[in-house]
């Protein structure tokens, strides 16, 4: 154990000593930025100094240097070189001035802009804290209001509370749902469909709003999509009978219906007391002439309901 903790803390020593390094090596680029952008600063600086003092010393030359003009060169000849080299050397130090003062004038105003940005940030971060714990608070009693609306049966106020809540937030996921299902269970579809589609975009494997989507194509006579919409539902969520009764609707209607009756064993597992989804099944065994096992599930419903009429008939007729 002793060598495992003195191998521990050799590790954080290690691990310590790196993070160090990357910090003062992050601490001597930085520095060494600086002090390079100075330099050449300093450099361009010394450049135009030496090519104003080479200009000058050209003049100089051109001026001091004995004429090869001789006695004609006159007094107005040498006054006008050197009036050109004043209004040269004018033009040379008005240029250094006008660079050093645009240098401090972008510093000013670069400096203004950090203090402006440090100066409203804060604030614009305690406003948009606030409204958002506002709306959120305001949201959550909306949502709480509707669900009392839809327990005391007043479906339309409960509609117009949704509505009134995705007026303040139009991406709230749990209000969009609740307004999805009301319009699915009302048979409002195309009103379902644009908010199970919208929901689908933010929550992929949401597998409720995945099958009721498949049911608005199953009903549209749309059914390969449907299968397809309906399968990603029930792999997401295999124990749900909805989702396999779906299934089994499908399979019927497009003639596979030994396929259907491989759904509805499962859908009578999840749920094994309810004797609609027996029917269901001897009805389908009936369907491919399989009268053994139909007459089976018959007889299965009049264990749990003796007065079921359906099953007593149709037992009597399979014998």
């Amino acid at each position: 154990m002793e060598q495992y903790g003195t191998f521990f803390w050799l590790i954080i020593t290690i691990i310590l000593a790196v993070l160090c390094i990357i910090a003062f090596a992050s601490w001597i680029s930085k520095h060494v930025e600086e002090l390079g952008d100075k330099l050449i600063s300093a450099i361009k600086e010394k450049i135009n100094a030496h090519q104003v003092k080479k200009i000058l010393e050209e003049k100089k030359e051109s001026i001091l240097k004995p004429s090869t003009k001789g006695k004609n060169q006159t007094d107005e000849e040498h006054q006008a070189l050197i009036e050109e080299v004043i209004q040269e050397c004018d033009i040379a130090n008005e240029q250094k001035e006008e660079t050093e003062q645009e240098k401090k004038e972008d510093k000013k105003e670069e400096a203004e802009k950090q203090e402006e940005k440090a100066d409203t940030k804060p604030t614009q971060d305690r406003q948009s804290t606030t409204l958002s714990k506002k709306a959120k608070l305001q949201l959550e009693r909306i949502q709480l209001d509707a669900e009392n609306l839809k327990h005391a049966g007043k479906f339309d106020e409960y509609e117009k509370k949704i509505i009134e809540g995705l007026a303040i937030c139009s991406t709230h996921l749990g209000l969009t749902k609740m307004l999805a299902e009301y319009y699915f269970t009302t048979g409002s579809y195309k009103k379902a469909f644009s908010l199970l589609k919208k929901i689908i975009e933010r929550d992929p494997q949401d597998h409720k709003s995945l099958r009721q989507i498949g049911e608005i194509y199953f009903v549209n006579e749309d059914l390969s999509t449907a299968e397809l919409l309906i399968t990603k539902a029930i792999k997401l969520k295999p124990d749900n009978p909805k989702y396999l009764l779906s299934m089994v609707e499908i399979l019927y209607n497009t003639g596979r219906i030994n396929d259907a009756i491989t759904y509805m064993g499962k859908v009578i597992k999840l749920r094994p007391a309810n004797t609609n989804y027996f029917l269901t099944l001897a009805e389908l065994y009936e369907e491919i002439h399989d009268f053994a096992n139909a007459k089976k599930w018959y007889f299965a419903i009049l264990e749990i309901e003796p007065s079921h009429e359906k099953a007593k008939k149709k037992c009597k007729l399979l014998e």
